[in-house]
């Protein structure tokens, strides 16, 4: 090997070196991407389904806590954490984390009779038939029925007291509150619509016949009954309110102290000190009805629960440990307080200063339209908006809300960054079957589910496994990215050995010849153009689509930033992707972009083009006159020049603009002035021309200083020509190509003064769109325009290199 490795030439040497160091890196790349890779389609979402299905079915009895069902779910998932090998993660060796707390259920039948004055009864109503479960207040209550058409604050405490309010009208904490402050025993309401009065018969979306969680404020605080009911029943209500009858309203909750338990698998990290993540659902819900009918709560939350344990065995069964150590929690007693979660971040069994949390909640309904991010503090938020990243990315709908009321909260109190994912309800809360005997497996959709688990595991797959090979890319995108770094190797072995041994070969073909080779030199030239504007179009893309919201934090040594730089270069190879195949697509108010970039650009081009104009004709006359004339006063006028040259651009707007104001208030050419073009066209190109203007005429002076010292001109004048004739015959073309030669520095100089005179004058080119689309968020139009204008740069250069090439004869030649 030895031998044949000699009989290779130097610079064959080099080129066999460059190869195996090449080889040797992408290898490197290869490996350390397989030692990360986390293999996302080992997914199923069928098994969540069945995880749903299984937990919201009889024998689980709705999981209250403190139940034999309940006890039966936490049974359930530590056998299927066996099952699938997650170690225990709960206190001592065991999955659990033990506490006690209070649990709430019927100790009897709710109530609600009228009665008439001597105790007979009229008429009884059934709980969750005809009126819903109240969410505060307990005990056995009677009283008048009073029915109160506008805002409780109209009446006075002696009216309500006492009372069974009816209420028609919106209820909010501050009506419940003035209620109960001033003695009325419960309330009864209807949906609010104004308009039920006028059309009893409209169609509105029934009330949800909901059962209330039991949570331990009633315990602290009773509050007040209030009952919610159809509206044929509180017809009914203030029929008999106006015939003076009473009501009965019985509603009663037990508390017991009940020992119950957090289950806890984990997944250990690689390394140690890279801290935890824990994903997180409540296994509890609200247990049975007085009647022994059961709430399945397949939505609320054994669809977070079947998630859990699914994204468990995707870890688990992958080929190599996530760097931080996985945390699978399922909270119990959320409903009856957020009991369970919180007992956990004041007991914590992990560092909670190295731990993030992704709660799961009522995910995958039937309905849902849109996911909600929810979350709250800096940290928090953070972590919130990266999931929303993640979700635009793969164009799901979601929304970022503050919603607290999930077990998330007690993490965000103690500064953990924390998230919950749950569907959003907003939109849909009129049909939904949260806490009704309808939330079982018919309410669960697998597509829906799919969405939110293609963006957790999106997320687990970057921010905990490291991966970040870009396998999204396209085979024809690999083959370009590897021609271009092909081509440049080449192209660089080749300048590399022209230098150092261009007497050497390669083949036949000798390293001068193939260096100076016109296929050669052509191939470098596109390489250098194509690499450059690639490089610059994506430096333009993945800079547009850094958030607009960017976020960083530093706390205790940890940094908290919403920016991924992987993240980002995904949304920037796939915007790219998209423009080539489908061009720039619809603004945010759906127009097309390409037609807003056209104009635009094409604004900024007339602008440009005219000040260019303008400037080299002021230059250039400016500049002949003070370099040619009597250099007594040269370095006055030099001094002038360079005080213009550092007049700020928005103060020559300013001073434009005061003088238009001075010309209109003294009526000083006042038809002109009044004129849309000189307002909106001509006053901008001034205003853009000053400092370009006196750029080109300080060049202008110094090249007919420079041109007047050389001997062409001294013989030129020894053959008595006039000053004249000197000027236009041999000075003027010296300083033309000068001129055009410095064009393209001057563009940089307009393109930077274009954004004041744009911005200040409203005219509606490209930075003053740019401007006004960031304003808006509006970021597809904002990348469009974006580009128009790195290509508006790239035109002039390449317009000025040819129109210098074609003037400049030295250059056509070669010689500069």
């Amino acid at each position: 090997m030895k031998k044949r490795f000699e009989k290779i030439g130097r610079g064959n040497k080099i080129v066999y070196m460059i190869w195996c160091l090449l080889i040797g890196l992408i290898g490197s790349i290869l490996l350390y991407g397989w030692q990360r890779d986390f293999d996302e389609t080992s997914f199923d979402v069928n098994r969540v389904y069945d995880h749903i299905k299984e937990l919201s079915s009889p024998q689980y009895n709705g999981r209250l806590p403190g139940t034999e069902g309940n006890q039966l779910a936490l049974t359930y998932i530590e056998n299927y954490f066996k099952e699938i090998g997650v170690e225990p993660g709960g206190e001592g060796d065991g999955y659990y984390q033990d506490f006690e707390h209070m649990v709430a259920s019927y100790n009897e039948k709710p109530y609600f009779r009228i009665i008439d004055s001597n105790g007979n009864l009229l008429q009884e109503y059934n709980i969750r038939e005809h009126y819903r479960d109240s969410f505060e207040g307990r005990g056995d209550i009677e009283g008048d029925l009073l029915y109160i058409p506008m805002h409780i604050r109209n009446y006075s405490e002696e009216e309500i007291k006492g009372k069974i309010l009816l209420v028609d009208i919106a209820v909010d904490e501050e009506y419940i509150d003035y209620a109960k402050n001033h003695g009325a025993k419960a309330i009864v309401a209807t949906i609010y619509d104004r308009d039920w009065r006028l059309d009893p018969r409209r169609r509105i979306e029934p009330i949800r016949m909901m059962k209330g969680s039991g949570n331990l404020y009633r315990l602290e605080d009773p509050g007040i009954i209030l009952h919610y009911v159809e509206i044929p029943t509180f017809v009914d209500l203030k029929r008999y309110a106006e015939n003076k009858y009473r009501a009965e309203i019985g509603y009663y909750y037990a508390f017991q102290n009940i020992r119950i338990s957090n289950i806890l698998g984990k997944v250990q990290g690689k390394n140690p000190d890279a801290g935890y993540v824990i994903i997180s659902a409540h296994i509890d819900h609200v247990g049975a009805d007085y009647d022994g009918r059961y709430f399945p709560g397949a939505l609320d939350d054994a669809s977070g629960t079947a998630m859990m344990m699914e994204i468990a065995r995707v870890i688990k069964a992958q080929k190599s440990p996530p760097e931080k150590t996985m945390i699978f929690a399922g909270w119990n007693n959320e409903e009856g307080g957020i009991a369970g979660s919180r007992y956990y971040t004041n007991h914590p069994i992990y560092s909670l200063e190295k731990t993030q949390m992704i709660q799961l909640d009522c995910i995958g309904s039937v309905t849902m339209q849109e996911i909600d991010f929810a979350s709250a503090g800096e940290k928090g938020v953070i972590l919130q908006n990266k999931f929303k990243q993640l979700a635009d990315l793969r164009e799901i709908k979601a929304i970022e809300s503050n919603f607290l009321s999930s077990d998330h909260a007690p993490f965000i109190e103690k500064r953990v960054p924390a998230v919950l994912i749950e569907d959003n309800f907003q939109n849909i809360v009129q049909r939904h079957h949260i806490h009704t005997y309808k939330d079982d497996i018919n309410n669960i959709s697998k597509e829906n589910l799919s969405k939110v688990a293609v963006i957790l595991l999106d997320y687990i797959k970057g921010e905990v496994y490291g991966d970040f090979l870009p396998d999204y890319l396209e085979t024809i995108e690999w083959i370009f990215l590897g021609g271009l770094a092909l081509f440049g190797i080449i192209i660089y072995i080749i300048y590399y050995l022209s230098k150092t041994n261009p007497a050497g070969a390669i083949g036949n073909l000798r390293i001068e010849d193939i260096y100076y080779a016109t296929p050669f030199r052509l191939l470098a030239k596109c390489y250098h153009y194509i690499s450059l504007m690639t490089i610059v179009v994506f430096i333009l893309v993945f800079v547009a689509n850094i958030p607009t919201n960017f976020n960083l934090m530093i706390d205790q040594g940890n940094v908290y930033t919403n920016l991924s730089i992987p993240l980002t270069v995904k949304k920037s190879v796939l915007y790219m992707r998209g423009l080539f195949a489908n061009g720039f697509g619809k603004s945010a108010g759906k127009v097309d972009i390409m037609e807003i970039v056209l104009n635009s650009f094409g604004k900024s081009m007339m602008l440009i083009l005219s000040t260019l104009i303008l400037s080299t004709i002021i230059g250039v006359v400016k500049g002949i006159l003070d370099g040619y004339r009597d250099t007594k006063n040269g370095m006055l006028r030099t001094m002038g020049t360079l005080a213009a040259l550092s007049i700020p651009d928005v103060l020559i707007v300013i001073a434009i603009q005061i003088m238009v104001a001075y010309m209109y208030k003294h009526n000083i050419l006042t038809p002109l002035m009044t004129k849309e073009l000189m307002r909106k066209f001509i006053l901008p190109m001034i205003c853009l021309s000053v400092v370009p203007s006196v750029y080109i005429s300080r060049i202008t002076t110094v090249v007919l200083h420079e041109e007047m010292k050389k001997s062409y001109v001294k013989a030129a004048r020894a053959k008595g020509l006039s000053r004249y004739k000197v000027l236009v015959q041999h000075l003027l073309i010296g300083v033309i190509m000068k001129v055009i030669d410095s064009l393209s520095s001057v563009i940089p100089i307009i393109i930077s003064n274009l954004i004041i005179v744009e911005y200040f004058f409203h005219y509606p080119g490209v930075i003053y769109m740019l401007l006004k689309v960031y304003q808006e968020n509006d970021q597809a139009t904002f990348l469009g325009l974006s580009l128009s204008l790195g290509l508006m740069y790239v035109v002039f250069n390449i317009g000025f290199t040819v129109l210098s090439f074609i003037v400049n004869p030295l250059k056509r030649e070669g010689i500069q």
